[in-house]
């Protein structure tokens, strides 16, 4: 096994080779194409070294016979075999072998941690890109805000404009909203200042009554809009406005049980 496996190793794998018939194929042809690959890289010796070799075997009587051979011949510069070419040369690979592989294990290892860093790095940049896009989302809605509530302002203080407070009715008496027309452009604004939240299948709507019927003005959103001016349809006249609680979307003509606040116009 070229020197690099221990005793027990190879008993082992001969033992393996033994029972299984696929792990000696294995073993066969791995062998096979080292000896092909050793062949390669293998070193003739120089033509007037083997045959001076040959010649001392042919004429030693002691090394044909398998006698010792004298402390001198001993003393004579050993020339390395063919056999000892090729174990050296399988040698080298292994270790060869072996220092790539912990090379490519120190370079995966290094690889992994800079892959680590990479990682941490973009997934830092992504919740900083997050954070970023939530501010600025929150600065547009802030802006937008400020724009309502400052054209929120100049429709109260236009001296063109009627406020009409509605307060609550009997049934609903701590309801209050305010209506802001202006009888010129015909523009209605609507100021919710106290409603309940209605359910998800209910929705406010608002009424003006002219003639003495009620005309539709449009259903209008609660929560956080509710804060902020309305626009709401526009009536050419009007002697009073209402509103009523009806299902989502409105109704075509107003439910009075459900009617939360009413108020007329001055004047």
């Amino acid at each position: 096994m070229a020197g690099i496996a221990t005793e027990e190793e190879v008993r082992e794998l001969e033992a393996a080779m033994a029972q299984y018939p696929a792990v000696a194929a294995q073993v066969e042809a791995y062998r096979r194409s080292m000896e092909a690959y050793i062949e390669m890289q293998g070193i003739d010796p120089e033509p007037d070294i083997k045959a001076s070799l040959f010649s001392k075997i042919n004429n030693e009587p002691n090394l044909q016979e398998g006698e010792p051979v004298p402390d001198q011949e001993l003393q004579q510069p050993k020339v390395v075999s063919m056999q000892e070419t090729k174990s050296l040369s399988w040698k080298w690979i292994a270790t060869a072998a072996a220092v790539l592989l912990v090379g490519s294990l120190v370079l995966n290892y290094v690889f992994f941690n800079r892959y680590k860093e990479f990682r941490e790095y973009k997934d830092k940049y992504q919740s900083l890109l997050v954070s970023q896009n939530s501010i600025l989302s929150k600065s547009n809605l802030y802006k937008t805000r400020l724009e309502q509530m400052q054209e929120s302002m100049e429709i109260i203080q236009d001296p063109k404009v009627l406020k009409v407070p509605m307060p609550g009715t009997k049934a609903f008496p701590e309801a209050l909203a305010t209506v802001f027309w202006n009888p010129s452009s015909q523009q209605v604004y609507l100021k919710v200042n106290k409603l309940p939240e209605p359910t998800a299948d209910k929705q406010y709507q608002l009424w003006a009554i002219v003639d003495g019927k009620p005309v539709d003005m449009g259903v209008f959103e609660m929560g956080d809009t509710a804060s902020l001016l309305q626009k709401m349809k526009v009536t050419g006249k009007a002697q009073m406005f209402a509103i009523t609680l009806e299902k989502k979307g409105g109704a075509l003509s107003p439910t009075m049980e459900q009617m939360y606040v009413a108020g007329k116009i001055p004047g």
